[in-house]
């Protein structure tokens, strides 16, 4: 493939007007609360796709050889949150490629990228996002993109398809980098990053990882990529769709299955419920020096309280879904992630890689249980060390409904066999969380939370 790198785009702005702030972005009390600062951008210039070299195969292993297509005009949007105090800075900027599943665009920093002083920047790099999609079905609602959301604030955005999305990210990535050139508009207001950390979930991290096996040996530009959600699916150049991504095959297999291609460049830790285990199991890579494949038994796509941050932010925003939002798997795994971000960039820095564990068992196609009944082998969370329910990640309710999973409470006579009382209960949930924390999969700050749990569930279930 070429090395030739496409013309850096030019940038405008902060934007204002229109509904007065970016779409789907943090509460602003949030941003206040951490002294940072929130402003968005127009992105514009010309986009190149990237086709398969005239005589490579695109596969299953990801090592895929592209070269350069044909190429767009886009004006696309790029939102940031920074701290206001450059002191504050941790040199980290974490670019986030925005999640369009839902018929728009959907990413925004939580509170664990502020504390620690990051930079965070969304990247609108999807059609969808933009010009929006019909209604999955003639019964659900057609969510509008962002021009037709706020027409003076978006109004001149275009994008010329999802092929262009991988140099869209690209040229993006660079208005933040340590070495872009620093005009009369700065996305950064001036920081100097050290790192620049790749970001992306479900869908998302299905394009990061088109991303790695097809442009970063090029681009070389990012210092490690966190992916959470992986479906084991990798969309095929120059342009394979969603839903075509997903066309069983056999044998396990999706018209988009391919591996991550770990050329050994920069780290690459991918993040997983249970949701994503029979899509990726045909594809599971193992650990090296700078891959790391974590796969958290019983938890879902969309468990916790993931399925109602989105609903509040759909709500303040006017904005209708096709998705079916109704809570499923009630284990809260978001501050898993948190301590992968800082495993990820502490690997980028020192070299050394994050723990290794074992996948979720898969045996016949199928996932594996254990005597409770939830899943066996992954990640142990303190919700399956200390059972008090079977956790799923997927359920009946559907192909859609399914990525929120469910939870099944134990009967009074399974908790008695488990646990004589509350205070047993409490006191193995503390022990599980204490071992996770020696694990490396929370970070201390997360830790009350996750305690508090254990203290509610002693509540519901014992009275104490």
């Amino acid at each position: 493939m070429s090395t030739a790198q496409t013309p850096i785009s030019s940038l405008s702005g902060p934007l204002d007007g229109g509904h007065g702030r970016p779409f789907g972005s943090p509460p602003a009390s949030l941003v206040a609360e951490h002294r940072y600062l929130m402003e968005e951008f127009l992105l514009e210039g010309t986009a190149q796709a990237y086709a398969p070299a005239a005589g490579s195969t695109i596969g299953l292993d990801g090592q895929w050889t592209v070269e350069p297509a044909t190429s767009a005009a886009y004006r696309t949007r790029v939102y940031v949150v920074r701290p206001e105090d450059p002191a504050r800075f941790n040199g980290v900027v974490l670019v986030n490629w925005q999640n369009v599943t839902a018929g728009f665009d959907l990413g925004a920093p939580v509170m664990n990228d502020l504390a620690p002083g990051y930079a965070w920047v969304g990247v609108t790099a999807q059609r969808v996002a933009i010009e929006g999609q019909p209604p999955l079905t003639p019964a659900m609602p057609a969510p509008p993109g962002l021009c037709a959301w706020d027409p003076e604030r978006y109004g001149k955005l275009h994008h010329p398809g999802d092929e262009f999305s991988y140099d869209i990210f690209t040229q993006a990535a660079r208005t933040v980098a340590a070495d872009r050139t620093l005009g009369p508009v700065d996305p950064l207001g001036g920081l100097q990053p050290r790192l620049l950390v790749a970001t992306g979930e479900s869908q998302s991290a299905m394009r990061l990882g088109s991303y790695i096996n097809m442009v970063d040996a090029v681009e070389q530009l990012f210092d490690a990529f966190l992916l959470n959600l992986h479906w084991g699916v990798c969309p095929y150049p120059p342009n394979q769709p969603l839903f075509d991504s997903f066309a069983p095959i056999g044998h396990g297999l999706s018209a988009g299955s391919a591996a991550i291609y770990d050329r050994g460049r920069a780290p690459i830790l991918v993040l997983n419920t249970e949701s994503e285990t029979l899509r990726c199991f045909p594809v599971r890579q193992r650990d090296t020096a700078t891959y790391r494949f974590w796969e958290m038994a019983g938890t879902a796509h969309m468990g916790g309280g993931i399925v109602e941050k989105m609903k509040e932010t759909m709500a303040r925003d006017g904005i209708p879904s096709s998705l079916q939002l109704d809570a499923g798997n009630d284990i809260d795994w978001s501050y898993v992630r948190n301590a992968a971000l800082e495993h990820v960039v502490a690997w980028a820095v020192s070299g050394t890689p994050p723990p290794s564990f074992p996948p979720i068992n898969v045996e016949n196609g199928a996932i594996v249980t254990d005597e409770v009944g939830n899943a066996a082998g992954g990640i142990r969370l303190p919700d399956l060390t200390v059972p008090t329910a079977v956790h799923s990640g997927t359920n009946a309710g559907g192909p859609v409904a399914a990525l929120t999973g469910q939870s099944t409470p134990l009967t009074d006579e399974q908790l008695s066999e488990l646990y004589p009382d509350g205070d047993t209960y409490l006191t193995a949930w503390n022990g599980a969380v204490d071992t996770i924390r020696a694990q490396g999969l929370i970070l201390e700050s997360d830790l009350d939370e996750v305690r508090a749990r254990g203290r509610a569930v002693a509540a519901v279930r014992w009275g104490s």
